[in-house]
């Protein structure tokens, strides 16, 4: 079979990571994983490894990139210190969510691209179909009249597309687990927030109200849960800014003991840092209550059993309990969280951070992006998980569709009751319309921008720097654990250290011996809104034997 390396160009932007560098996504882990189930020699390399040697792929026959809309530089360059490689007659696969995009296509260079979910497309391919190679596939489909749903080819400079791939059935969903030795190509991985999925796909089957375009015909509401997959005026599920619904279905929660295995696994091989990866971590078992499928963003009520049973699965892994390795979950919507649920939470996930979209505090313009939340529903959770010893992180965003001065201000006006609520960091974002989304289109349009719309952005910019910095200022004396991961890009004298539970990135100045050992520090400074100072109190542990 053929050589496969799979690259994982994910928020690369024009060439380098300038966020979240400590990320370890689940999709090119997946598909690395896949790719062996189906017979091909598979290995995942992070996209500076490549971009940095590229004679890397001169023993592979094909190469795989995953990589987002707003990663095209990125991928570009990468094809470009490709040539000799596709001079040998190397193919070039695509995949992720840049693929969504068919402009984006029509730029690059490549083979064959994966367009949504792979699983269902790589069963009919290499099952179904009896394709044993992507040479095999890609000559075949070449000369074929059509192409299958879930890819698309280049013919000269035309993109021919089958359209999104199928939504995976549950009985093909979650049946490898992701790859996990392969998690050692990527740079201070011990350090690294690795990324596990528990949930595929989003209950929120509500949509966004687009004059002109919603009849505002109830179907988002209906009690029939299936009926409210289609809408009739065409307008996609789910949040107007967020393509999760179209793109990967309603929620299907995975099987605990497969999630608590590759957990095992990852934490047995070094990693110190598990995030639980859902668009919301409390549709986890909720399919189980319903006897449709699960497009209902608020109802039922979390499934309260089985939250447990996983959480309490995991943080009995010895690594967790002794508090050398470290659970927390990604997103979870303020609809579903009450008391109970806030119990169970920070029963199992004391003093970790978690993620809660708020977006905006008018209600008007929660209403037309989709939300299924009120400004005071998320209000409420917040209140409900930080008197459970969590630490919620809120998410803002700025640039809405339909986003008028008054909707600016009423967001402006809620960072002082965000303070006293007692959430640790607002992660604020600039609308941008995505691929398969309700508002794809929306800044493409030219419109005239009101000058106090821009005021008051900038003024919600900096009442959020202020915020973020304010917090920072308060952890100056406390003591956390960090994970040692490297030297400092710029400052050679220092070391980077990242909270086992997460936090602000956090700077040491210490031999470089450390890296790759887990500390307690104590905070000292406040560098920005986004970094602090320490000093090391004590070593705990060597968390990598040879580096």
């Amino acid at each position: 079979m053929e050589k496969v390396l799979v690259i994982d160009a994910n928020a690369r932007c024009s060439g380098k990571r300038f966020a979240t560098l400590d990320v370890i996504g689940v999709g090119p882990r997946l598909i690395t994983a896949l790719l062996k189930s189906y017979g091909f020699e598979a290995v995942l390399h992070p996209y500076e490894n490549i971009i940095n040697n590229p004679k890397l792929v001169k023993n592979y026959d094909v190469v795989a990139v995953s990589f987002m809309v707003s990663d095209i530089v990125a991928v570009q360059k990468l094809l470009k210190s490709l040539k000799r490689f596709r001079e040998n007659r190397g193919l070039v696969v695509l995949g992720g969510p840049g693929t969504l995009d068919e402009d984006v296509l029509k730029i690059l260079d490549f083979d064959v691209a994966f367009i949504g979910e792979a699983e269902y497309t790589f069963h009919y391919l290499f099952h179904r179909c009896g394709y044993r190679s992507f040479r095999e596939l890609v000559h075949e489909i070449g000369n074929s009249r059509e192409v299958p749903k879930g890819l698309a080819i280049k013919r000269g400079n035309n993109v021919v597309s089958g359209g999104l791939g199928y939504w995976v059935p549950k009985d093909l969903l979650f049946k490898v687990i992701p790859e996990i030795n392969d998690v050692k190509n990527y740079p201070y991985y011990w350090a690294c927030r690795i990324y596990v999925e528990v949930v595929r796909g989003c209950s929120n089957f509500c949509r966004p109200s687009i004059t002109g375009l919603c009849s505002e015909c109830g179907i988002c509401n209906s009690k029939d849960l299936s009926k409210r997959v289609v809408c009739p005026a065409g307008i996609p599920p789910g949040c107007g800014y967020c393509n999760v619904p179209l793109v990967h279905g309603y929620a299907r929660s995975r099987d605990i003991y497969s999630i608590v295995e590759e957990v095992h696994k990852l934490i047995d091989l070094g990693a110190t840092r598990i995030v639980l990866s859902a668009p919301d971590f409390l549709d986890f078992g909720r399919d189980a209550k319903v006897q449709d499928i699960l497009t209902d963003p608020c109802n039922p009520s979390p499934n309260i059993d089985m939250i447990e049973k996983l959480l309490e699965e995991l943080t009995n892994i010895e690594q967790v309990s002794e508090g050398k390795a470290s659970i927390s979950i990604e997103n979870i919507k303020a609809c579903l969280v009450n008391r109970e649920v806030a119990e169970v939470l920070g029963k199992y996930l004391k003093n970790t951070a978690i993620y809660i979209g708020l977006e905006s505090c008018s209600n008007k313009l929660l209403n037309i992006v989709g939300r299924p939340s009120k400004c005071e529903d998320v209000l409420n959770a917040i209140k409900l998980l930080v008197n459970k010893g969590l630490r919620p992180y809120v998410y803002l965003i700025h640039g809405l569709p339909h986003e008028d001065v008054e909707d600016i201000k009423k967001t402006i006006g809620v960072i002082p009751l965000l303070k006293d609520l007692g959430v640790e960091r607002i992660v604020l974002y600039r609308f941008r319309s995505l691929p398969r989304t309700a508002f794809e289109k929306i800044d493409k349009v030219v419109e005239a921008i009101d000058p106090e719309i821009v005021k008051y952005r900038e003024i919600l910019k900096e009442e959020v720097r202020k915020f973020n910095s304010y917090r920072k200022m308060e952890l100056i004396g406390r003591h956390i654990d960090v994970v040692i991961a490297s030297k400092h890009h710029k400052h050679q004298h220092y070391l980077v250290g990242y909270p086992l539970t997460h936090g602000p990135v956090t700077l040491i100045k210490t031999s470089k011996r450390y890296i790759g050992y887990l500390a307690r520090v104590k905070i000292v400074k406040a560098l920005s809104d986004r970094i602090v100072l320490g000093e090391i109190i004590h070593i705990k542990q060597k968390i990598v034997k040879n580096l």
